[in-house]
């Protein structure tokens, strides 16, 4: 899991909290096991999903594409289960800092994502204008940003409306989004089918009850308060579900 996102996943005094960690503790009770956490950063999850890490699960805001099923610049091939949430790429800046309402007004400034994401392609400066630059984890580019040295920190919404949480002075850029739905989901080793078609169905079950919505609206009540219909947008159907789940190819 990760362990510098507040919202998602994140861990303070030994306390671990974020919808991801809820998510974690609602499958690991499906396999019938007790978690066990260790913190990855964003750059690792494909790495550690080898079958050689002694890593079972990952639960990090992991976004499912066909590069990541399939094993691409010497990574492991790996499944999914999933989606359990969905969201896009937004942009989060500092609330009382210039003000940004569209694309344009981000042409030309520094805009900061981190190692391990999909987020730095879409903002490539030749097809949005944004001077993009990479820092080596979330939390740099959040700093980066308050002190400056960055006009916006982009990345998934849910990421950052969770960084909001813990930092007031930041806000999301409403209504601007940048490039395709990314969808979560949960990462699981080759050779475990059995386990990732458990863990399917349990997805399946908890998105469509009150415990997704509770689970999601506790731990991002950012996201509650700014988006009157945040059930409709974030949360995956069934046929999301089975379209991305189990698969060596999504669909």
């Amino acid at each position: 899991m990760k362990n510098d996102q507040p919202g998602t996943g994140y861990s303070h005094d030994y306390k671990r909290s974020g919808f991801d960690w809820r998510v974690a503790e609602a499958v690991a009770g499906a396999l019938g096991k007790l978690p066990q956490y260790e913190d990855v950063p964003s750059q690792d999850r494909q790495v550690v999903l080898d079958g050689k890490h002694g890593i079972d699960l990952v639960v990090a805001t992991y976004s499912i594409n066909n590069e990541r099923l399939q094993g691409t610049n010497g990574l492991p091939a790996h499944d999914f289960a999933g989606p359990y949430a969905v969201t896009y790429q937004g942009f989060l800046v500092l609330a009382k800092g210039p003000q940004v309402r569209t694309l344009d007004d981000l042409a030309g400034k520094k805009v900061c994502t981190w190692s391990g994401t999909t987020s730095t392609r879409v903002v490539d400066k030749r097809t949005t204008g944004m001077v993009s630059y990479q820092a080596p984890t979330a939390s740099q580019c959040v700093e980066d940003l308050k002190s400056g040295q960055a006009a916006a920190v982009s990345t998934d919404q849910m990421i950052l409306y969770g960084f909001t949480q813990l930092y007031p002075e930041l806000t999301v850029v409403p209504n601007l989004h940048i490039g395709e739905a990314q969808y979560y989901g949960i990462g699981i080793p080759k050779g475990n089918r059995s386990e990732c078609q458990k863990i399917k169905e349990k997805l399946k079950n908890y998105v469509k009850t009150a415990a997704w919505s509770q689970d999601f609206s506790i731990e991002l009540s950012s996201i509650v308060a700014a988006d009157p219909n945040w059930q409709s947008h974030y949360r995956p159907s069934e046929t999301d579900i089975d379209t991305f789940s189990c698969r060596d190819r999504v669909g």
